[in-house]
Order: C-alpha cells, then sequence, then structure tokens
C-alpha cells in the first residue's frame, strides 16, 4: 500500500509541474497584453524600466543557477566518477573545462549562425546594387536596400541554447524526484524544485518573448522546457528499483558541464552584458541572485546528504 501511494505521488506531480510550469512560460505573454512591450523594435523594447528589471532579474536567477546548483553539482559527479575510477584524474579541473567548452561551444555556434545569416544578406544586397545600376530604382527596392545592409544577430540562438541547457538540467532534477523512497520527501522536494523551476520559467519566457522570437518556435521552446521535469521524474521511477539508480553518470557529468557553460555564456551575452545599467538594474540582478540562493538552499535541506556507489564495490563518495 505504501509503494502504491509514493507511485500515486510522484504520478501527480508529473501533472502538477506540467500544467504549472506552461502556465508560468506564458505569464510574460498574457502581460505583454497590457503593457505592450513588444509594440517596439527590440532595441526599443529593452529600453523600457520593467522590462529591464524583469530580465536582469532573470539573470541574476541564471547566475545563481549556474553558479550555485548546477556547477556544484557538475563538481560531485567527476568527483565521484574519479574516485569510481571511471574517469582518470586529471591535472587541470576538468568540471571547470567541461563549463568552458560549453561557453565555447556556444560562441562558435553563434557566430557561425550570424556569418551565415549575414552572408545570406549581403548576397541580397549585392543582387539589389545590380538592379539599381540596371535602372529599377524603384522606391520600394531602395527601401529594402537600406533594411538589409546590417544583418540581425540570432537571437532564436541564444533561446535555443538557454532551454537546451536548463532542459538538461531540470531532466536530472526531475530524476532526484523520481528517485525519493517517501511520499514526504516526494512532495517536499517537488516543492523546493518547483519553486526553482517556476521563477526559471517565468524568466525564460519573459526573455524569449522579448527576443520576438517567433510564436511557433516560442512555444515549442517553453513546452520543451515545461515538460524535461516530468520526463524526468518518469525516468527516476523507471530506475528507483534498480542497482544503478545512485552511481555516477559519464554522460550526465559531461552534459551538465556542458550546458552550464552554455548558460553562462546566455547569461552574459544576452542579459547582464550592460554598461552602467544603473543601481536599480543592479539590486533587480542581485535580487534574482538573492531568490535562486535562498530556493538553493531549500533543495539542499530536502534532499539531505546523498552518496554515489561505485559499480561493483562498496566505494562511496559524497554527493
Amino acid at each position: 500500500m505504501n509503494d502504491h501511494q509514493l507511485l500515486v505521488a510522484k504520478i501527480v506531480v508529473i501533472v502538477v509541474l506540467l500544467l504549472v510550469t506552461l502556465i508560468f512560460c506564458f505569464i510574460p505573454y498574457v502581460l505583454n497584453r497590457w503593457f505592450k512591450w513588444t509594440s517596439r523594435k527590440v532595441s526599443d523594447a529593452r529600453e523600457f524600466l520593467a522590462v529591464l528589471c524583469l530580465l536582469n532579474f532573470g539573470g541574476g536567477v541564471l547566475i545563481a543557477t549556474t553558479f550555485i546548483h548546477m556547477l556544484p553539482l557538475v563538481i560531485n559527479v567527476v568527483d565521484a566518477l574519479q574516485h569510481c575510477q571511471m574517469l582518470v584524474k586529471t591535472p587541470f579541473a576538468l568540471p571547470e573545462m567541461l563549463m568552458c567548452t560549453g561557453f565555447f561551444l556556444m560562441y562558435g555556434i553563434e557566430e557561425l549562425m550570424y556569418f551565415v545569416i549575414g552572408r545570406q544578406q549581403r548576397k541580397k544586397q549585392q543582387i539589389l546594387k545590380q538592379a539599381m545600376e540596371l535602372g529599377a530604382e524603384e522606391e520600394g527596392e531602395k527601401k529594402e536596400l537600406q533594411d538589409v545592409k546590417e544583418p540581425e544577430q540570432p537571437n532564436w540562438m541564444r533561446g535555443l541554447g538557454i532551454i537546451v541547457a536548463l532542459s538538461l538540467h531540470e531532466l536530472f532534477g526531475g530524476m532526484a524526484i523520481g528517485l525519493e523512497g517517501s511520499v514526504d520527501t516526494v512532495w517536499f522536494m517537488c516543492g523546493a524544485i518547483a519553486a526553482h523551476k517556476l521563477v526559471l520559467a517565468f524568466c525564460i519566457g519573459m526573455e524569449i518573448m522579448m527576443a520576438h522570437t517567433r510564436w511557433l518556435i516560442a512555444v515549442i521552446y517553453l513546452v520543451v522546457f515545461s515538460i524535461v521535469t516530468p520526463i524526468g521524474v518518469g525516468i527516476g521511477i523507471a530506475v528507483s528499483e534498480t542497482s544503478s539508480a545512485n552511481q555516477p553518470s559519464i554522460p550526465a557529468g559531461i552534459l551538465q558541464g556542458i550546458a552550464c557553460g552554455t548558460l553562462l555564456y546566455v547569461v552574459y551575452y544576452e542579459i547582464v552584458a550592460k554598461n552602467h545599467a544603473g543601481w536599480r538594474i543592479f539590486l533587480c540582478s542581485l535580487g534574482g541572485f538573492l531568490l535562486m540562493f535562498g530556493l538553493q538552499i531549500a533543495v539542499v535541506e530536502a534532499s539531505g546528504k546523498s552518496s554515489y556507489e561505485c559499480p561493483n564495490t562498496q566505494l562511496k563518495t559524497a554527493a
């Protein structure tokens, strides 16, 4: 009977997390109907004080998520893998190197996309110039030529970077809920992780909206982010009775490390890289950081002290 109640609790958690996260993801779009944040160009819309405060609050949230929550998890997994001799010990800090790899990977992908888009627009500009030289100097073509002088940065790529990085992380967070062994700890962990994820959901929805991402792509991004934690809970349920549930995973360590660096790039270049934005913006970023710091303490208190088990051995290392 106790096992049945535990399974029911985990299924309810899956449904609740999915629905509530979806609601918080789309709240910025509802607010936009009244405040009209996206009715102007991207550069103009981001000058609204309310928008700047919300975006930088989200920046503080993601900074805390990266350095206070994700990076320590990567360090623990890598330490466990090296302790169990599943990874060789390196003369450099491997978790931080994985984070830097993710940073430069995202940097390279965005520069590649910017190069491709710029190349296409330069070709279009050249064709228009040739047409004008042949005498086709209609007013519409002149206007189009002016519009393609500077290629726009692919802001949707940063939205994709946020979704991929956080979805990987939230997948493992959901697995932590699915692996819990009592109803009380399931609900406690659900509350702590939900508070963490709902703040992220609102901030991600705000950032994707302000990047003027196309509606269909935005819906796909937000649905994917909303569904990964329930998927993680399902995976945790499936493996909760296997002997390998507490063993460290090489793919998990590598993917979370790269995701951490990807998120760092997005945070720095898209949200908080501003020159002298003012004290109010600074306080918003600090407020977001402190909120997630407090939620991280709640997550640690909920999960308690855990351990990884080395395959086929009795060695353990603290997680």
